[in-house]
């Protein structure tokens, strides 16, 4: 059984939600942009903080893949993930 994703945090701007996640055994800070959820996971401009959630909740194995992706092309300890990552490439 999968673990379940890490509970996000939601910007006060309301502009990205933030997550922790492990990366070869070392803690790895990311953000997600709302513009990225909105183009790429169907969250709907007017959405509210739960369903906000529920969006990142059941996209997280597409956004875990691209912060692995990310990763392996440059290491780092914080991301920053826009809509840009998850055009197809």
């Amino acid at each position: 059984m999968k673990a379940p994703p890490p509970e996000p945090q939601i910007s006060t701007d309301k502009r990205s939600l933030t997550f922790v996640t492990v990366w070869r055994g070392e803690p790895i800070t990311c953000a997600v942009s709302r513009a990225a959820l909105e183009a790429y996971f169907w969250l709907a401009p007017d959405a509210d903080d739960a369903r906000t959630l529920t969006v990142f909740r059941n996209g997280f194995d597409r956004i875990l893949a691209v912060v692995s992706r990310k990763l392996l092309a440059r290491p780092a300890k914080h991301l920053q993930l826009s809509a840009v990552d998850f055009a197809e490439r």
